[in-house]
This record gives structure tokens, C-alpha cells and sequence, in this order.
């Protein structure tokens, strides 16, 4: 094996962000949740989605839709931290991408200005053509058009 094969395999392992395995202690909002691990607690942001506001119009089914998730067991894999400090990452519920079923399910946008996830996208295309969740509302308001009004 070549020098710069191994100086790109170790930089692939080294480099790789954690994953997390635990359970869902908390839920914030239908994008934000408290993960418990065996090294403590950590904020998730779920990673290319985003979640109406929980005062907003369908907030907080947005949030139920996550609540059902609280003490099963999961994993994140994750993908950098916010400005926050949040840790980004998209969350597994016995092998099932929880992200993509919230935009799936009408509970949750895909947040185009941070993911160029096909997946979602499409998700996102196919729940506004079946009217799901937020998409029963004739015209929603997308999260972050929702915090400019509230932070002008």
C-alpha cells in the first residue's frame, strides 16, 4: 500500500465525526433534543432539517411527533457543532433516519440553506403534494421566515 494511501486511510478514521449511541432525555422543539450518553448529556440540532417554532402554527405537533421518541434507544451520527454549540446530527431509531421521516411526515422543512440532501428534499416534495402535517395549511410559513417577524 502506497504512503498516500495510508496518510488518506488514517485521515478517514481520525477525522471521521463521532457517532453517539444512548436515549432521548428531553425534547426542545421538533429539530432540538437532549441526547443521554455514557459520557454525559448532549444538545442535538438535527442536521438538515428545520422544525417550526414551538410558538408557531404547527410547533408543537412538531414537537409530539419527537416526544414519542424520549428514552428509545438511538444513535446520532453527527456532523460539526452550530454556532451554538449544538452538536449537529442526524438521529437513528432502529436503523430508521428519524431527520428524514419528520420531513417525510410533514413535521419539519428541509433546511435547504445548510443541506443539499437529496432525500429530504424529495421527501419534502412529496409531503407537500400529500398535504401531511404542516402541509395541510394552505400557506406555512417556513421557521426561519417565522424568526425573522419575531427578531426583526
Amino acid at each position: 500500500m502506497s504512503m498516500k494511501m495510508l496518510i488518506l486511510l488514517f485521515a478517514f478514521f481520525v477525522f471521521q465525526p463521532p457517532e453517539y449511541t444512548g436515549k432521548i432525555s428531553y425534547v426542545m422543539d421538533g429539530d432540538t433534543f437532549v441526547l443521554q450518553t455514557g459520557e454525559g448529556n448532549l444538545k442535538i440540532r438535527m442536521d438538515g432539517i428545520d422544525a417550526p417554532e414551538k410558538d408557531q402554527a404547527f410547533g408543537q405537533e412538531s414537537k409530539a411527533f419527537m416526544d414519542k421518541y424520549i428514552y428509545n434507544e438511538c444513535r446520532v451520527k453527527t456532523n460539526g457543532v452550530d454556532r451554538y454549540g449544538r452538536t449537529i446530527g442526524t438521529l437513528f431509531i432502529k436503523g430508521e433516519n428519524i431527520n428524514l421521516l419528520s420531513v417525510r411526515e410533514g413535521c419539519a422543512w428541509h433546511y435547504k440553506k445548510y443541506s443539499s440532501d437529496t432525500a429530504l428534499a424529495n421527501a419534502e416534495i412529496q409531503a407537500k403534494k400529500e398535504g401531511r402535517g404542516l402541509w395541510k395549511d394552505p400557506s406555512p410559513m417556513a421557521p426561519w421566515e417565522w424568526r425573522k417577524l419575531q427578531n426583526p
